[in-house]
């Protein structure tokens, strides 16, 4: 019975993962949100038809709600009596679309920089004795992460700033959980039709999960520390 992990599950990616793992009986989902005041109602129908979704609280922003989730993971595994298969990264944010490298507010920066980077560094961290022998961590990236893909690209500076230093952080997670022979991977979506993705997207969310499930059920030892698409292909740092 693998058993998943995901932030962000309330809305977009976060809840399509959701809708498509729990379609399986032998799936175990526990699905992050931020806040269990914000609009909840398709994840909590999906909850309430779908035993194997667990919903609990957790801000990536913020350490103090970091901190407490090892207890709320920690209760939910003990009724299972399995460990974390899989941790998704999907929580993420991009504020401040329209800023440029000579328009960079401090504020929005630092923002960026708490909740796409410390916020996946801190669940791993906190979460990192229940990943199984094997078990995959997949932060969930941006080709505006990527040196080479973002060459050109005059706007999304400060969220691209924080995705590329996301990248980083997925390097040095799978030189540091090599040992625990926990794969580490950072994930391109695609341009996603969602809150998110905005006017022009073009990946519907189905097709998009659909296939990033397929290449992370397929990773082997071997491709830890890799950049991918939701497509298979990889993507250049």
């Amino acid at each position: 019975m693998p058993t998943y992990f995901l932030t962000g599950a309330n809305r977009g990616i976060g809840l399509e993962f959701v809708r498509q793992l729990s379609s399986d009986p032998s799936n175990n989902i526990i699905a992050a949100v931020r806040s269990r005041r914000s609009e909840l109602a398709a994840l909590k129908a999906m909850a309430k038809s779908h035993r194997n979704v667990h919903l609990i609280e957790c801000d990536v922003s913020s350490p103090d709600s970091i901190a407490s989730l090892e207890f709320r993971v920690a209760e939910i595994l003990s009724r299972t009596g399995e460990n974390l298969n899989y941790l998704f990264n999907v929580a993420g944010i991009n504020s401040s679309s329209s800023d440029t490298s000579l328009s960079v507010d401090p504020v929005s920066l630092q923002n960026h920089m708490n909740t796409n980077v410390l916020g996946p560094a801190k669940i791993v961290e906190t979460l990192r004795q229940y990943l199984a022998r094997g078990a995959v961590v997949m932060n969930l990236s941006s080709g505006l992460g990527s040196m080479t893909v973002a060459t050109g690209v005059s706007k999304c500076c400060t969220y691209s700033i924080s995705k590329a230093a996301q990248n980083m952080l997925t390097l040095h997670q799978a030189r540091d959980l090599k040992r625990s022979h926990v794969i580490v991977i950072a994930m391109e979506p695609g341009w996603v039709k969602s809150d998110m993705g905005g006017k022009g997207a073009m990946v519907e969310p189905e097709i998009s999960i659909e296939g990033m499930l397929d290449v992370v059920k397929g990773l082997k030892r071997d491709d830890s520390g890799k950049f991918y698409s939701f497509n298979g292909s990889q993507i250049p740092w």
